[in-house]
């Protein structure tokens, strides 16, 4: 069985929107209604399982050098648009702050030269959906295509988790790039919060200077809290640290044995 399973550097980053094209654009017969963990296993014995889980990029290093059927995907998104952006399920709040970036984004540095670990730039995708499915399909050799990205919206069958993070079924568009400039107080409150980005969005390519900053001078500071916690707990950071060497170790097992092993309740390692 392959395994393709999407992580991006922060929520709101675009993985559903990758999931359900990624669905609906190829022939994979086993998927997730909206959000797995990379410990949840598929039930039978299909030949392509997706899932995704932003937050995975936290662990799937180990785990992609000992399991040559596991594919990542990853979002990358310009972190200004990703602390501006809001979910249905609690629209008067932005979603989440700018330390999932801090955190996450360092793991792209260390996966990106892993021929498994496929990076898709967020602003690339909405623009030329098809160019980025091109990349898929060369970098993931297994994949059929039924249909393009660029059709998706007329092909797609989204459950109501993913319709309500998507805010609904339409065309792959860069409608929503650069809508930061909308929510400078945001940006500004953030950055007092969790500190500067300018080195990140230089090195990311968003950037070229630090210029940008100029466009916040005399902004007030929006400190209001996100939707998720703006720090992480010690639990949870004790988990990112080494919860991924037990999800490696059970893929060495499964290589070993042939098989995949299934826990229970899989949420229940987080």
């Amino acid at each position: 069985m392959k395994r393709i399973h999407i992580v991006g550097v922060s929520p709101r980053t675009g993985t559903t929107l990758m999931a359900e094209a990624m669905k609906t654009c190829y022939k994979i017969d086993c998927y997730t209604s909206h959000e797995d963990r990379l410990f949840s296993r598929a039930s039978g014995q299909p030949d392509i399982f997706l899932t995704k889980s932003p937050k995975d990029i936290m662990i799937v290093g180990p785990s992609l050098k000992v399991d040559p059927d596991l594919y990542v995907i990853c979002m990358l998104r310009d972190p200004r648009d990703i602390i501006c952006s809001k979910h249905k399920k609690d629209p008067d709040r932005y979603w989440a702050s700018l330390r999932y970036w801090k955190l996450y984004s360092k793991q792209v540095l260390k996966l990106e030269a892993h021929p498994r670990f496929i990076l898709v730039r967020y602003e690339d995708f909405v623009s030329d959906p098809d160019h980025i499915q091109q990349k898929l399909s060369s970098s993931i050799p297994f994949l059929e295509e039924i249909t393009t990205f660029s059709n998706y919206h007329n092909e797609a069958a989204v459950s109501s988790s993913s319709t309500k993070a998507l805010s609904g079924v339409r065309p792959i568009k860069p409608t929503s790039v650069g809508r930061w400039r909308n929510h400078k107080a945001r940006i500004a409150g953030q950055i007092e919060l969790h500190g500067n980005i300018s080195n990140d969005l230089i090195q990311f390519g968003y950037e070229q200077d630090n210029q940008w900053l100029e466009e916040l001078q005399g902004v007030e500071p929006d400190l209001s809290p996100s939707h998720f916690p703006e720090y992480m707990t010690t639990s949870k950071k004790a988990f990112s640290k080494f919860g991924k060497y037990l999800e490696a170790g059970r893929r060495a097992i499964e290589q070993r044995i042939g098989r995949r092993i299934r826990i229970t309740h899989p949420k229940k390692w987080v």
